[in-house]
């Protein structure tokens, strides 16, 4: 059996990304996890980012779920809802393209599921 690897990413229009590898399959609560330390490290690396920040969200279950939609409400976050897996609307897919058929890839062997997060955080 190959080891499985599920990557959250997110990505700011300075081209800065952020990227969390897990072992299990992303849920509202991997998600979860990922979202609470994107805010901490933003809040470390410029506060007052929420100020000119939205963040775009698929419309996946992992993203909706009732403990999501609580925490960023709480936070105070501005997000963009597109559709479910729309993956020709998110620009992350970007960067994850060039992950899964790029340098780390040479062989281009198949990278299994499409992938499974789609965040981009807007800074203007």
């Amino acid at each position: 059996m190959a080891p499985r690897l599920s990557l959250i990413a997110a990505l700011d229009t300075e081209g800065r990304a952020y990227f969390s590898l897990t072992q299990v399959n992303t849920d509202q609560y991997v998600m979860l996890v990922f979202l609470r330390h994107l805010v901490k490290t933003l809040d470390q690396e410029r506060p007052g980012w929420r100020a000119d920040t939205i963040i775009l969200l698929d419309g996946a279950r992992y993203h909706t779920g009732g403990d999501i939609r609580e925490y960023l409400h709480k936070m105070q976050l501005q997000v963009i809802w597109s559709a479910p897996y729309s993956y020709s609307t998110a620009p992350i897919e970007l960067l994850f393209g060039g992950l899964k058929f790029g340098e780390l890839n040479p062989e281009k062997l198949p990278t299994g599921k499409k992938v499974s997060i789609l965040i981009f955080v807007l800074i203007s």
